[in-house]
């Protein structure tokens, strides 16, 4: 049976660009749905409010002039926003049927910063005009070695750019949205675990896939199944399939 065709606003990580959704992207279009990619250059703008200006530029594309049912993806440092995101969307008239957060942590209100080591590892690299570096350049050759192919390498890493430090200061708020929009989880691996397991006390649905952080870049095919059969499932819980 063909998946049902859904909208799927895909969201990178404001530390990464929007290559890093590039496959996933493609697949989506090859099997029939719509797709739209987060353009957003507010990251390496230094404002006293992270938030409220990437939501509001990423949140302002025009309405889907159909109603098909939306699907919001965040990767990594985006999935602290997504329901504020969702919200912000369903305000505006979408018909955001689910959201899905992959690998990064659960959406808590809390700043990155509320962990103390995280600060602390922050701290250590940031530069006399209070920015830090990219981030693949805070891990070197580990993330290097996540991407295989060279060209979808450069293309993804050479999107990030360096990030004002104050932008892990702040934190996010997180409403509730409505019962009828469903919540997922999709894990690349151990390195959020605690996130996974504290989604699922929290009722989401969780999948995991054994890879690392940009495991969407590396596996685009496996990373679309899962995300279909979870929109799927989503849909079906809420009685909108």
């Amino acid at each position: 049976m063909e998946p049902k065709t859904r909208r799927w606003y895909l969201i990178p990580s404001p530390l990464l660009g929007p290559s890093c959704w590039s496959g996933v992207a493609e697949v989506l279009v090859n099997t029939g749905q719509r797709v739209l990619v987060a353009q957003s250059g507010l990251t390496t703008t230094a404002h006293s409010d992270h938030v409220t200006p990437w939501i509001e530029e990423i949140a302002s594309i025009p309405r889907p002039d159909d109603d098909l049912p939306v699907v919001v993806v965040g990767h990594s440092a985006a999935c602290p926003r997504i329901p504020l995101l969702g919200h912000e969307l369903l305000n505006r008239g979408w018909n955001v049927e689910s959201i899905i957060c992959t690998d990064g942590r659960l959406p808590d209100g809390e700043a990155f910063t509320a962990h103390p080591e995280f600060g602390k590892m922050l701290d250590s690299m940031v530069r006399p005009d209070d920015y830090l570096p990219p981030w693949p350049l805070w891990w070197g050759s580990l993330v290097i070695g996540l991407v295989v192919d060279p060209e979808v390498r450069e293309r993804v890493l050479t999107q990030a750019k360096p990030i004002p430090r104050s932008w892990f200061d702040q934190g996010c708020p997180v409403p509730a949205l409505p019962a009828g929009v469903g919540r997922g989880y999709l894990a690349f691996g151990e390195g959020y675990s605690e996130a996974a397991q504290q989604a699922e006390t929290d009722g989401w649905l969780v999948a995991k896939l054994e890879g690392d952080h940009l495991h969407q870049v590396v596996a685009p095919e496996e990373v679309t199944d899962v995300l279909v059969e979870m929109a799927a499932r989503l849909g079906a819980e809420s009685g909108r399939c």
